[in-house]
């Protein structure tokens, strides 16, 4: 039984750094140019007002998602697996995570109404989730 849950501490853990490191590989590194040196700036213009901070964009369906949302809910999906994973009761790799802006979906079969319970109980205890959806069955 030890080597069982060492075994499941490996893999959570084996699955949050391949989650990290996709996240990471989608991210680039611009250099820092030095500006042009200026030519004398014209008499009667005055210096552009800085630029008020955007608000997401919205669509029709609502609010658009930013790289930084999708970062944040791929580190709030990996957090909510491992935490999973780690439980004891629950079997964390018969439930898939969804995370969108926040809001978490678990699917899967699981046993018994203890590991739904307990499921949800763990995703709603990790740290970024605002809501959870259950969208667990139980084995017939």
């Amino acid at each position: 039984m030890r080597k069982f849950q060492t075994n499941r501490l490996i893999g959570a853990s084996a699955l949050a750094l391949a989650l990290a490191s996709l996240v990471a590989c989608g991210k680039t590194e611009t250099p820092v140019e030095a500006p042009p040196p200026a030519a004398a700036p014209p008499m009667s213009t005055p210096a552009p007002a800085p630029a008020p901070a955007e608000a997401p964009a919205m669509s029709a369906s609502g609010p658009s998602t930013t790289m930084g949302e999708k970062i944040d809910d791929t580190v709030i999906t990996t957090k909510v697996k491992t935490a999973l994973l780690a439980d004891d009761t629950v079997k964390g790799m018969d439930i898939s995570v969804n995370t969108t802006m926040g809001e978490v979906q678990l699917t899967g079969v699981v046993d018994n109404q203890m590991q739904i319970d307990k499921a949800v109980e763990v995703a709603k205890a990790v740290e970024g989730v605002q809501r959870v959806q259950n969208g667990m069955t139980l084995k017939k």
